[in-house]
Formats: structure tokens, sequence, C-alpha cells
């Protein structure tokens, strides 16, 4: 039962992102986010792939890896260019801070890949072995990924700052995202006789954002402007 669930989870949310895509080219908004759009591309793509070879465990594990690892280097990509969004008022600060993103990002996956090697390098090389080294990257990337962006929030919560109104409802959607994407990682890792359990849950909350962007982003959101900060 709760596999059906899981793979109905699955297909609505492939096609909340056919909607969110039709909705972003719809309204214009795809050239101003293009990171974010081939992000939502990438996972998009990897879930049609995977849906055709679920029945081969090796071909759909390899769909996995490519796919995930595609994913994670987009994922560095949207962060900055939400941090460029949301300084936009800002450049010297946007600058610096993108600055620093990537190369705590560059340091982060530097260290898991170097440790992905020694353990694959070591006596147990099955593919359940190598795909816990791959999840703990994985992991370690969507934590980063998360603190950036509550940083970002911090910093807006904190300093009246002009954003575009797009720009906060995808920060607001992307923090959902990652921290759903960590803890439901983490908590697979540690109690894996639960981990359809959390994948629906991991799903879930990927759909939420899929369908309150779609509901809240448009043209005319480029254009109103709100201040965030104690003092709006």
């Amino acid at each position: 039962m709760l596999r059906n669930v899981e793979q109905a989870m699955w297909y609505i949310n492939m096609a909340a992102i056919a909607v969110l895509f039709a909705r972003l080219y719809a309204q214009g908004l795809v050239r101003a986010y293009p990171f974010l759009f081939a992000y939502l591309f990438a996972d998009t793509l990897e879930q049609m792939v995977a849906a055709a070879f679920a029945e081969d465990r090796h071909l759909y594990a390899e769909t996995y890896f490519v796919g995930q690892t595609v994913k994670v280097a987009l994922g560095i990509f949207v962060i900055l260019e939400v941090y460029q969004l949301a300084l936009a008022q800002q450049p010297a600060l946007a600058r610096f801070s993108r600055r620093m993103v990537g190369y705590l990002f560059a340091v982060a996956i530097a260290c898991g890949l170097v440790n992905l090697r020694l353990e694959f390098q070591g006596a147990d090389r099955t593919r359940g072995a190598l795909l816990v080294s791959f999840l703990r990257l994985e992991r370690s990337a969507d934590l980063f990924a998360f603190i950036a962006l509550i940083s970002i929030t911090g910093f807006l919560l904190l300093f009246p700052v002009r954003v575009r109104r797009n720009v906060a409802i995808w920060l607001g959607g992307l923090l959902l995202y990652y921290f759903s994407r960590w803890t439901g990682l983490l908590l697979t890792n540690r109690f894996p006789h639960l981990a359809h359990e959390l994948n629906v849950a991991m799903l879930a909350a990927s759909l939420a954002c899929w369908i309150g962007w779609s509901l809240m982003l448009n043209r005319e959101g480029e254009k109103e402007i709100v201040v965030t900060g104690p003092f709006r």
C-alpha cells in the first residue's frame, strides 16, 4: 500500500513540475531564473528516466547516481543565483556573498568526493555501500544549501532590503525544499526501515513547492517590490 502511495506521489510530482514549466513559460519567467529552470528540468528528466527503468535495478541506480550528481551541481548555481537576485540592491555584498558561498560549496563537495573515493577503494565495494556514501555526499550538499539559504533569509529579516516579490517566493520555497531533502536523507540513514515513509514525506514537501510556485509566481511579481526587515 505504501509503495503505491509513493509511486503515486512520484507521478503527481512529475505532473506538478510540468504545470510549473508551463506556468513559467507562459509568464515569461524562464529567462529570469535560468539555473532554477535547469534544476527543475534535470529533476523531471531524472524522474522520467527512472520511471522508465524502474524494473531494472542496475539502470535505475545508474540513473539515480547521474541525476543526483547533476542536480547537486545545478543546486549550487541555484543558490548563487538566489544570492545575486536577493541582494541586487547591494551589488558589492552580493558579489562577496556569492564568492564565499561558492568557496564553501567547493570545499564541501571536494571533501565529500575524497571521502567517497576512499570508501570506494576500501574493502566493501558493493553497490549498497556506494549508495550509502553517495547519500552522505548528497546530504552534505543539501545541508550546505540550507545553511546558505538560512543565512540570506536572516540577512533579509534583519535589514530593510528591497527585493522582487518573485525572488522572495523562490527563496521561501527553496528553504522548504532543501530542509525536507536534508532531514529526509538524514532520517533515512538513521531509520532505514522507514525509507518509504520518509520518501513520501520528501515528495509531499517538493510537491508543495511546485504547487506554491505555480500559484504565486507571475509576471507582476517581477515588478512588485517588497521591503524586508523589521522596519519595513
